[in-house]
């Protein structure tokens, strides 16, 4: 754990530099949108496909925005955590390295692994979708939230699980619990909204299962910790929420196809043979970061793999190391964890981070079916947000504490459900019918 903290503050520090020249710099070097604009279609900054041509189709780079201007030396430095307190006020329109190397196998010639992993051209086949690691499911949530609400707390303890503010409970039946506590309601807003979001498109596997509490010197769920609690300085009254602890978690890196350190993104397609010479373990790894790019996306979270591409300005080497809030399971699963910055806080900050965020999401033309049929009933629907918050509501008991997705950010939701849809059927259009593939 105090390995991982240690590069955590690494990371922060970097971060913490950029966010305050972005602050400097955000009348010529941000884009002043809140998503994607209604006046442009989201269809319009999908990738074109080039004019047919006798030679092989060039395979697409996506750049990334350009490094910051390093001469804003009179701008005050504002923490990367900063941004996850702007005031409601704030609120804008919204080479692979060395040992990677690998046999290089023409477009249209994989190896069996490459062919049996995608069918229809821009889905990963059953049979890879199968075997990733099963993760959380739905009993084991049903479980956790009626465990942890009646849950009476015997211990609190500092370290392993993220920010200082946070705590390590530990119940009277001896099982530990994250106990997140935000710096300001919409944090935990963001942290509970992600998830019911993440079942809402049956990614449920991949997010620890959440409960809300809230924090009651008095009452029977803490009164064993009123010390703790006092020496935590948090908030009477204040909601938290509760996450099961979760130990053997391991440090994840970002795959080849994303580890850029020229400053673009090569695409994830079946079209291009990037699929060639993987093996199996690595795309049941794929399957899961296609899902976690289309999630971050969504939700806007910018403090996971987008906080790496960021800090690339800096350090080339960024893509090489753990990824921010993501880790391993003992079984090979994903962990998406941390998610606060995602929804609330990610939506206010939308404009510094979609030139980070849209880019990545448009580096991957292969999708989980289930996960696409899920985007694009949303979209047909035009109704994500009353769905969300429906869920959200029979399953939380605390719902009504916490703010309710405001209508702004209501709209941005089904915005970027919109557009990734669109990109979906983009990707289908131009890569579905290819032969061979």
């Amino acid at each position: 754990m105090g390995r991982r903290d240690a590069g955590r503050r690494r990371r922060l520090g970097a971060l913490a530099a950029g966010a305050g020249l972005a602050a400097g710099a955000v009348g010529g070097l941000l884009p002043p949108r809140a998503g994607p604009p209604a006046s442009r279609s989201p269809a319009d900054r999908l990738p074109r496909r080039p004019a047919r041509s006798s030679g092989p189709e060039p395979a697409p780079r996506f750049p990334l925005p350009p490094p910051l201007a390093r001469d804003a030396r009179g701008v005050s430095l504002k923490t990367f955590r900063a941004l996850l307190t702007l005031a409601a006020g704030a609120d804008g329109p919204s080479r692979e390295p060395p040992g990677e190397r690998r046999r290089h196998v023409p477009a249209g010639r994989l190896r069996p692994e490459g062919r049996a992993a995608v069918h229809g051209g821009v889905f990963w086949s059953r049979g890879l979708e199968e075997q990733v690691p099963r993760g959380f499911s739905e009993a084991q949530a049903a479980a956790w939230l009626e465990a942890a609400r009646g849950a009476r707390v015997v211990a609190l303890e500092r370290g392993g699980c993220g920010r200082s503010s946070n705590r390590l409970a530990r119940f009277a039946d001896g099982t530990r619990a994250c106990v997140r506590y935000g710096i300001n309601p919409e944090q935990i807003q963001g942290e509970a909204l992600s998830y019911y979001l993440a079942r809402l498109l049956g990614l449920q596997r991949h997010v620890p299962p959440l409960a809300l509490a809230r924090v009651e010197a008095r009452g029977a769920q803490w009164a064993q910790v009123q010390e703790e609690l006092r020496a935590a300085h948090w908030t009477e009254g204040s909601v938290v929420s509760l996450t099961r602890w979760l130990p053997n978690l391991t440090d994840v890196v970002v795959p080849a196809p994303w580890r850029s350190e020229d400053g673009h993104l090569r695409p994830l397609r079946a079209a291009g043979g990037e699929l060639a010479n993987r093996s199996q373990a690595e795309l049941v790894d794929l399957v899961q970061w296609t899902d976690l790019i289309l999630f971050d996306y969504l939700t806007a979270n910018f403090d996971r793999l987008v906080s790496n591409l960021f800090s690339l300005q800096w350090d080339p080497r960024v893509m090489q190391r753990a990824t921010s809030n993501l880790h391993r399971g003992p079984g090979g699963a994903l962990v998406f964890l941390d998610n606060e910055a995602g929804l609330v806080h990610g939506y206010r900050v939308a404009g510094m981070w979609d030139k980070y965020n849209e880019p990545l999401l448009q580096s991957v033309c292969v999708f989980r079916e289930r996960t696409a049929r899920r985007v694009l009933e949303l979209h047909r629907g035009q109704d994500a947000a009353a769905r969300l918050l429906r869920l959200y509501r029979h399953h939380e008991p605390r719902f009504p504490e916490l703010a309710a997705l405001a209508d702004p950010h209501a709209q941005l939701l089904q915005r970027r459900l919109d557009f990734l849809a669109k990109h979906i059927l983009h990707c289908k259009a131009k890569y579905g019918r290819r032969p061979g593939i």
